[in-house]
């Protein structure tokens, strides 16, 4: 029998077109100074919580690093540093160019977080399910929860069966 796990529409990811290019978006709101929201998605510690562990050389024109295990070690480029505001980062793996964009805003209640997936392909219910997931772990983490270290679970099965249904 299927876990069902409840998805709240307003964390969906969707495909825009910005400035002619299709890129797949996500709009979080994360009860959480904009401080601690860009330490969680700069930091090693931050990084692999929540998704993988990233090493930033924090400056446009540096290298982000990660070791993947058993998947070898990432290198990519560091296009964009704007401290507290935007990183914008890619990297080639063997499906193509992988490129995002993290753009945060705060206010008295805490940060508004647009994560943004250029490459490759944004309609791939799989990088939808997979940055969806990756985003509710954030917001666990932000949360004061260690998510669980594990590479799926329920939650990642039932965002899977939602994107591939093209609901997402």
């Amino acid at each position: 029998m299927d876990t069902v796990v409840d998805i709240d529409p307003a964390d969906e990811g969707r495909v825009i077109e910005q400035d002619g290019v299709e890129v797949l978006r996500f709009e979080r709101r994360l009860e959480a100074p904009v401080r601690a929201v860009w330490d969680a998605v700069t930091s090693l510690e931050g990084t692999g919580a929540w998704a993988f562990p990233l090493v930033f050389e924090p400056r446009e024109g540096g290298v982000v690093t990660s070791d993947l295990g058993d998947y070898g070690t990432m290198r990519g480029d560091v296009l964009a540093w704007d401290d507290l505001a935007v990183v914008e980062y890619a990297w080639d793996a063997p499906e193509g160019r992988w490129h995002v964009v993290i753009m945060l805003d705060s206010d008295d209640d805490g940060t508004s977080l647009t994560f943004d997936h250029l490459g490759p392909d944004p309609h791939h219910p799989d990088y939808a399910a997979g940055w969806h997931w990756h985003l509710d772990r954030l917001a666990q983490y932000l949360g004061g929860q260690q998510p669980a270290a594990v590479a799926s679970d329920a939650h990642f099965e039932e965002l899977q069966r939602l994107y591939a249904r093209g609901e997402g």
